[in-house]
């Protein structure tokens, strides 16, 4: 018995979301590792664009200020690692090295870029590069919270001639990945927006695949029960075509089930009336090998009759649910047995109520224990609750069913070896219309072999259809 969990692979929508999760879980790593995969050395980061732009911004707003607005702009707008000074002269005496020329080059051809409007036009005297080792008390690393830099650090200065002819130093350090102060609220922020973006796509998902999840519920009631319930049309086109097609293809089944069910009880009813007749004359034939040969071919016809209705009665689920006791409805039908003479015996949990078709489940245990009191002169039944299902045991000793025909033995008219069939007159529907009733049930049956001899069959039924009295 398929036992489906709430949250399914099986599904478009689950699908889905499983690749948007996914996608989210990437983004966020992708995004963790670009971070920190931003380390560069001081002079590597000296050479960046963002230091540039940051140089830029700097002095084009120091040459508009008038001298005693600086001090106050240079407080207010240093940072922990963005701290900047103006000075008389250069911060430091210039380096002569490879990497220093290499970030002047750098500067100035940033300065070349700038539109006309605004006037930057510095020459290679007007930059000075310099090697630093930076302590707390230097440009703004005051500001940085404790233990956040291990000082001293190494780090270069870039100082560029204002237009007062006093030099703007900035002060540019390794930068590396850490998991505090700004980082974890940019990370916080990229995290939320990637929630939203999120949410949003889920949202739009769950419309999108609403209208299929609604066909999926009404395809197994109508597999399991026959359950006819039209399903709203709506969703995209593909999707509403489908689900115009189930509700015309469920409404032509049932009627189809209806059709074929009351054909064949109008023919098991009609059909009475003619073999009525023939008993009658076959019981005026005088010889009585004759007349027991034509009486027996009689009440073999009826047989076969009433059993293809039982076993159309069997698939029908038009008999609605009712909440039993389970334990109460199969002890009655091992009474029935008894009093009628057969060695029957029951054996069951404590009471145990379900939701199910009483009057067929109670002919499906009827063939069961019908069988193993044919074949084998008793039975034994046993109710038990699993964890995942409800047991219904029927136990023989008889001649058993050989392992190969176990799947045949439930198709209907299937009959066995002489060794089961005997003189007994089976028609091959009983194991038949018991399979139909526990389908109806979505519950399986199950055939196993009775050590040391004959057969034990068990109905397990779904336990979430199980509750409390």
């Amino acid at each position: 018995m398929e036992q489906r969990s709430r949250f399914s692979l099986g599904t478009a929508e689950n699908q889905i979301l499983v690749i948007l999760a996914s996608a989210f879980v990437v983004l966020l790593i992708a995004s963790t590792v670009y971070q920190v995969s931003q380390i560069r050395s001081a002079e590597e980061w000296a050479k960046s664009d963002y230091i540039a732009k940051t140089i830029i911004f700097r002095v084009v707003n120091l040459d508009r200020m008038r001298p005693e607005e600086i001090p106050g702009f240079v407080e207010t707008a240093s940072s922990c690692d963005e701290g900047f000074t103006v000075t008389d002269k250069p911060y430091a005496n210039p380096s002569e090295t490879a990497a220093a020329k290499d970030i002047r080059r750098s500067v100035l051809a940033n300065f070349g870029k700038m539109p006309k409007s605004i006037s930057l036009d510095k020459s290679m005297n007007d930059v000075s590069v310099a090697n630093a080792a930076f302590t707390q008390r230097d440009f703004a690393f005051f500001k940085c919270e404790p233990d956040q830099i291990n000082f001293p650090i190494e780090g270069v200065v870039i100082s560029i001639r204002l237009k007062t002819g006093e030099w703007f130093n900035l002060g540019v350090t390794e930068q590396k990945f850490d998991f505090g102060g700004d980082t974890i609220l940019s990370a916080i922020r990229i995290d939320l927006f990637f929630l939203l973006v999120g949410i949003i796509a889920i949202f739009f998902v769950r419309r999108l695949t609403q209208p299929l999840s609604r066909l999926t519920k009404a395809v197994s009631r109508f597999g399991s029960n026959l359950e006819v319930e039209d399903v709203e049309e709506n969703g995209p086109g593909d999707i509403r075509n489908a689900i115009r097609r189930f509700n015309m293809m469920q409404r032509e089944v049932r009627d189809e089930m209806k059709r074929r069910t009351q054909m064949l009880a109008s023919v098991g009813h009609d059909i009475r009336t003619p073999l009525t007749a023939l008993r009658v004359k076959a019981e005026l034939i005088e010889n009585e090998e004759a007349r027991e040969e034509i009486i027996a071919s009689i009440e073999k016809i009826e047989r076969i009759t009433a059993s293809a209705l039982d076993y159309v009665r069997g698939e029908s689920r038009s008999e609605s649910k009712q909440h039993v006791d389970l334990r109460a409805l199969i002890e009655s039908e091992c009474s029935e047995f008894e009093e009628l003479g057969h060695q029957v015996s029951f054996k069951g949990e404590g009471d145990m109520h379900y939701d199910c078709r009483p009057i067929a489940l109670a002919r499906a245990i009827r063939n069961l224990i019908d069988n193993a009191v044919k074949y084998a002169g008793s039975a034994e039944v046993e109710l038990v609750k699993g964890d995942e299902c409800i047991a219904i045991w029927v136990l023989d000793s008889g001649p058993g069913i050989p392992d190969d025909q176990r799947a045949k033995v439930l198709d209907p008219f299937t009959r066995l070896s002489e060794a089961r069939e005997s003189d007994q007159g089976s028609l091959g529907l009983g194991l038949a219309i018991t399979k139909a009733i526990v389908d109806g049930h979505d519950g399986l049956l199950k055939l196993e072999r009775n050590e040391p001899k004959g057969l034990k069959v068990a109905i397990l039924l779904p336990f979430d259809r199980c509750r409390a009295a």
